[in-house]
């Protein structure tokens, strides 16, 4: 079943119990939802992924020994940004503030960091065993091993200047390139493939866009940020279709952020101004609203990136310096 309904505000309730590991689990007891009841619900928040939480409150004990003998202090999420789902079920964070990438595991309780060699990491994508990150400053792309190892790197002698969102489709990856207003496609062997897309506000044509996803059908999704839209491509650059419009109303894409698919193709676009996800269905009707303004369980504040796998939503909620998890209920609760 689709999402049929608009809704604006969220229904507080308990949330997931204190302590409770950061493994994500279908049978999370439901708390907040959108829309509001009696409506039936379509988003329900889960729970928070924040490293500080995964690796425990320090004792007493710990911070005095800290304190004496210099050790670091946990890991903490400052700024996540990018977001991406393994096929072996681990979430990766990129963390644009530290040059950290937070690992979440889906599958069993657990956290890991890998440090990346970067200046301000920002997009990431999972495939084949590798992970891929771009360096908006830098203006680099990068493939990486598991443990953080740069297998390959492409820069401004590639032609980059600010490679921001990434995804991999399989054989490939598309890599939006902000300042120059356009899609640069690269093999997963680091080889420059071609790209799509030149300044401007047609169709076709991008005005500093920033992110991108893939749906299931293989077309492309990149969040048009300053022509304040979203806009769907063909593996090969063909544009297909575009929605979105300047506004601060329901709909409205004032800062479109991360875009991403769930598994009945609605196309959930972060809206960053207003710290909101929408959801639009494929002809970009407005369906639905959920997170709001706030540091409590289910709202964000400047939103950035957004990934979906079987359904679970993880939302980088970038100045709380932690990764909201909902999960889209295709038959309510």
């Amino acid at each position: 079943m689709g999402i049929a309904l608009l809704a604006l505000h969220a229904v507080t309730g308990a949330g997931a119990p204190a302590g409770e590991r950061p493994s994500v689990r279908k049978s999370a007891p439901a708390g907040i939802v959108w829309p509001a009841p009696p409506d039936p619900a379509r988003i329900r928040f889960i729970r928070t992924l924040d490293p500080t939480a995964a690796q425990g409150a320090p004792s007493l004990m710990k911070k005095m020994w800290r304190t004496l003998v210099g050790a670091p202090e946990p890991i903490r999420m400052r700024q996540p940004y990018g977001i991406a789902v393994s096929a072996d079920r681990k979430v990766y964070v990129a963390d644009t503030a530290s040059g950290t990438i937070h690992v979440y595991d889906l599958m069993k309780p657990g956290y890991a960091a890998i440090r990346a060699k970067a200046t301000s990491l920002i997009g990431i994508a999972a495939e084949a065993g590798r992970l891929f990150v771009t360096d908006s400053v830098a203006g680099t792309v990068q493939a990486l091993d598991l443990r953080g190892r740069v297998l390959w790197s492409l820069g401004p002698s590639a032609g980059f200047v600010r490679p921001t969102g990434i995804v991999a489709a399989r054989d490939r990856l598309y890599v939006v390139d902000t300042l120059r207003h356009t899609v640069v496609v690269v093999s997963l062997s680091g080889e420059r493939i071609g790209t799509f897309g030149s300044q401007g506000a047609g169709a076709g044509q991008f005005n500093y866009p920033t992110n991108i996803a893939l749906g299931r059908d293989g077309r492309l999704y990149v969040t048009d940020a300053m022509n304040f839209r979203v806009q769907v491509f063909e593996p090969d650059g063909r544009f297909v279709v575009t929605f979105g419009r300047l506004g601060d109303g329901p709909g409205d894409l004032d800062k479109p952020k991360g875009v991403a698919l769930d598994s009945a193709g609605h196309v959930y676009v972060v809206e960053g101004l207003h710290d909101v996800v929408q959801i639009f269905d494929p002809s970009g009707r407005l369906l639905l609203v959920f997170g709001g303004s706030g540091s409590g369980d289910g709202q964000l504040w400047l939103p950035s990136g957004i990934a979906i796998a079987n359904d679970f939503v993880f939302v980088a909620d970038s100045a709380n310096g932690r990764v909201q998890v909902y999960e889209y209920l295709r038959t309510g609760p």
